[in-house]
């Protein structure tokens, strides 16, 4: 049958079809059976073919379809990531093909927190099988076996898991814990990622932010090309003379603040250069009382003024762009797909703090954060625009479902102009 070992019968309604990699490419079906039939009978077998050769040779892959659900877990269990066959260099990947996703692992695999560390595998598989068949319990250990208070639970449908966690979140405190059970589904690796970016844009606004005078920072090397903000042309709508001269003259500050820092870092940095070269010339004990102290202190104020840079220049371009957009009148969209409307924004939250939230992401062209003209406070909602479409897009995957306080931003392309507003 085209290459595939096949029966009569069926395999049961929810058999899953998998994927499998890293098989030799001499292999044929004979040799495939025999290595999954150990797990459970085997309903199908395809090996895929590379249809360019002649005759079609076998591509190291296959998709194989056993009877029962059952059967297809204890096989990759026992082989994904740990067996490798003759002649491989690496282990056999075993996983549900594509057309299997809506049943995927992640959409039914649990994250249980605040577990007793005295619990361990069967007290958990207790506790959660009046919810369903559990494919899979584990309790998280450190490097000395030790429970870490927490475990993963893996059912056979999305829906049992579902129902575990209705009825178990927050359901108890148990023994040695601090707060309720958390149950939640487990982070994907999506989740993971857009947290790792979360946090990267954290840190990011920390150093933005920070009061100190002194210290390292990254300085100019870490800020991105829109922080330097020493180009000859703005991002605005095409001015009006009032606004051309508003733009002008901070253009012209952020110019002169930019060169004026150069020049000061390369004149301290050739005295540090000359001290040093002095110092290695009269010996360990030659400036021992008379110019260390007088280096060091250059030292520190080359540091400072490094650190300055990085955290006012920023704030210099936003207080650009704010002051030439208020100029304009309006605020400016970008392209198709570059715009943004931002909902549950602090109310505290103002142009400048939006600005400066999305600034990471690309070269913003707007912000603004729409204010209630009767109360003049904030609607707790704004729009960004940037340039194109790919920051736009990084925006939303960064910092949809961000939380600030008790809020979690909630962003998203603005709607086309054919849809009506949302305000």
């Amino acid at each position: 049958m085209n290459g595939a070992l096949e029966h009569l019968d069926q395999p049961d309604p929810d058999a899953i079809k998998m994927f499998v990699g890293q098989i030799p490419r001499s292999w044929a079906e004979k040799e495939l059976k025999e290595l999954f039939e150990p797990y459970g009978a085997v309903y199908q077998i395809n090996i895929l073919r590379d249809r360019s050769q002649n005759p079609p040779q076998s591509k190291g892959c296959c998709f194989v379809t056993f009877y029962t659900r059952k059967a297809a877990l204890e096989a990759q269990n026992a082989l994904h990531n740990i067996k490798t066959l003759t002649g491989m260099h690496h282990p056999i990947q075993m996983k549900p093909a594509d057309s299997e996703k809506s049943n995927a692992v992640e959409d039914r695999k649990l994250f249980i927190g605040m577990v007793s560390k005295k619990c361990n595998e069967n007290d958990i598989r207790v506790m959660f099988s009046p919810f369903g068949q559990i494919e899979e319990c584990r309790i998280l250990r450190g490097p000395d076996g030790l429970s870490r208070g927490c475990a993963f639970v893996t059912f056979s449908t999305r829906a049992m898991a579902q129902n575990a966690i209705k009825a178990m979140h927050q359901s108890q405190t148990m023994e040695g814990c601090s707060s309720p059970m958390v149950v939640k589904f487990a982070d994907t690796q999506k989740d993971k990622e857009q947290r790792r970016l979360q946090q990267q844009l954290a840190q990011q606004m920390q150093q933005l932010n920070s009061a100190s005078a002194w210290g390292s920072l990254t300085g100019l090397t870490g800020l991105t090309p829109q922080y330097l903000a020493v180009r000859g042309h703005t991002h605005v709508a095409t001015p009006t003379s009032s606004t051309a001269s508003a733009a002008a003259a901070v253009s012209h500050c952020l110019q002169h603040f930019f060169f004026l820092y150069c020049w000061v870092l390369c004149k301290v940095a050739h005295m540090l250069s000359g001290m040093a070269a002095l110092n290695g010339g009269l010996g360990s004990t030659g400036l021992s009382n008379g110019s260390a102290g007088p280096m060091d202190a250059l030292t520190q104020a080359y540091s400072g003024i490094q650190q300055y840079a990085a955290a006012a220049l920023p704030t210099l371009y936003s207080q650009s762009l704010l002051q030439q957009q208020s100029a304009a009148g309006s605020q400016k969209e970008g392209p198709e797909g570059a715009n943004l409307f931002i909902y549950h924004l602090p109310q505290e939250f103002g142009d400048q703090d939006i600005l400066q939230m999305f600034m990471p992401f690309g070269n913003v062209v707007s912000a603004k954060v729409f204010i209630d003209k009767q109360t003049n406070l904030s609607k707790c909602f704004g729009f960004v625009s940037y340039d194109n479409p790919v920051s736009a897009q990084a925006a939303i995957q960064a910092m949809n479902g961000f939380q600030i306080g008790m809020k979690r931003l909630k962003v998203q392309l603005k709607r086309s102009k054919n849809d009506s507003k949302p305000y």
